[in-house]
C-alpha cells in the first residue's frame, strides 16, 4: 500500500481481525491521551470514548474490556440517513463531561456494517483535534475504498485519523482473518504495550520494526502478510480498485431493482455494497410486516440458494445482503426477487 494513499508517513501492523484491531487503536488512543499511567498503575477515573450508535459492536466490546464499562461508550445518535450526527458531538462531549467522564477518543465508521453508511469523518476529525482528542477509524468494511477512484470519496477526511483499521478479509479478496492497523505517528503505535519482558521484548539500539510483539497484542501469528503481498505482487493496486469499485456499483444495481419493485424498499440509498430492504406492504402492521420479513429470511435460508442476514433499524426488519463477489450480475439479484414474491405468494 502506498504510503500517500492516507497519510506520507504511517506506521502499520497487521492483526487476527478487526475487532482485535480496533481494541488495539483505543488503547493506543488511550495511551496517547490520558495523562496517566494507567499501563502500569490503573486508572480511578472514568474514561470514555464517543462512537456512533449504529457503529459495530466490537467496539463497544472493546471499552467494555478496557474497563469502560456502559457508562464510557458515549453513544451519538445518527441523523436520517444513519449517519453519525454530528451537530450533537460537542453537546455530548460537554454531558459526558459533567458527569465525570474522560472522553479520549472518537471513532467513525467507514462504513457502519449494519447499514453500509459512512459518517462524515471530515467533521469528526475537525471535532477530535478541536477537543484535542484520538480519532480512530473503523474502516475494517469499506477502508480499502480508499483504491477506488470512484468511490474514495466516501472516505474524505480519513487522512486526518490518528488510527485506521482495514480488514483484507472484508474488501481487498484475502482469506480470513488479516487486518491492518494503521497509525499516523509511530511513536504512538510503540508505546502501546510499553512493558517489561527480557526474554523477548529487550529494548534495542536499533529499530527492530520487524518485532511486532512491541506493538500488538499477539506475539506469536501466521504469516499473514503474505496475503498483502502475493497480490500486490501478482495484481499491483489496480486489483482492489477494479474490486471495490464493481462491488460498490452491484449495491447500488441491487437497491435501483428494489426500488423499481412495489412492495419492496430500500433502509437507505446505499454507499457500498450493503444493502438493507425489506417487503413492504400498506395492508400490514409494522408488527406483521417485520414477522414476514423474518420468515422470507428464513425461508431463503433453508432454500440454500442466497445467503441473507438481518438487521432492525428503527423498529423494522430488514433484509441485509452484502455483495462480496465480483461475478454477481443483474441475473442473480433478479432471481432473489423473484424467489422472495414467491416465499410472499
Amino acid at each position: 500500500m502506498r504510503k500517500d494513499r492516507i497519510w506520507p508517513q504511517l506506521c502499520r501492523f497487521l492483526t487476527s481481525g478487526g475487532t482485535l484491531a480496533n481494541l488495539t487503536a483505543l488503547l493506543s488512543a488511550r495511551k496517547a491521551i490520558t495523562q496517566a499511567d494507567i499501563w502500569n498503575k490503573g486508572t480511578v477515573n472514568q474514561l470514555g470514548i464517543m462512537v456512533s450508535e449504529e457503529a459495530h459492536y466490537c467496539v463497544d466490546r472493546a471499552a467494555r474490556i478496557m474497563g469502560m464499562g456502559e457508562q464510557g461508550i458515549v453513544k451519538i445518535p445518527v441523523t436520517d440517513d444513519f449517519a453519525m450526527n454530528t451537530d450533537v458531538l460537542l453537546a455530548k462531549y460537554e454531558e459526558a463531561k459533567t458527569k465525570g467522564i474522560e472522553i479520549f477518543a472518537i471513532v467513525g465508521s467507514a462504513p457502519s456494517t449494519a447499514t453500509g453508511i459512512f459518517d462524515d469523518l471530515s467533521k469528526i476529525a475537525a471535532f477530535a483535534q478541536k477537543m484535542n482528542i484520538w480519532f480512530h477509524v473503523d474502516g475494517a468494511h469499506g477502508g480499502a475504498g480508499i483504491f477506488s477512484e470512484k468511490y474514495r470519496h466516501t472516505l474524505k477526511g480519513i487522512e486526518h485519523a490518528d488510527s485506521v483499521v482495514i480488514d483484507g478479509h472484508k474488501m481487498m479478496m484475502m482469506p480470513a482473518l488479516t487486518t491492518a492497523l494503521l497509525f499516523k505517528d509511530e511513536v504512538n503505535a510503540k508505546a502501546t504495550f510499553s512493558q517489561k519482558a527480557d526474554y523477548l521484548l529487550s529494548d534495542s539500539e536499533h529499530e527492530d520494526w520487524y518485532n511486532s510483539g512491541k506493538c500488538t497484542f499477539e506475539c506469536t501469528k501466521n504469516m499473514m502478510a503474505i496475503y498483502w503481498f502475493a497480490l500486490l505482487k501478482f495484481y499491483g493496486e489496480e486489483v482492489f480498485d477494479a474490486y471495490v469499485t464493481q462491488l460498490y456499483d452491484m449495491g447500488k444495481l441491487f437497491a435501483d431493482l428494489i426500488e423499481d419493485e412495489p412492495n419492496f424498499e430500500v433502509a437507505i440509498t446505499p454507499m457500498s455494497n450493503i444493502v438493507c430492504f425489506r417487503y413492504c406492504s400498506p395492508s400490514l402492521t409494522l408488527e406483521r410486516e417485520n414477522a414476514l420479513n423474518a420468515k422470507i429470511r428464513q425461508s431463503l435460508l433453508e432454500d440454500g440458494e442466497f445467503y441473507i442476514v438481518q438487521t432492525k433499524l428503527r423498529q423494522k426488519f430488514y433484509m441485509r445482503i452484502t455483495v462480496m463477489n465480483p461475478f454477481t450480475n443483474i441475473d442473480h439479484f433478479k432471481n432473489l426477487i423473484q424467489k422472495i414474491k414467491r416465499f410472499v405468494l
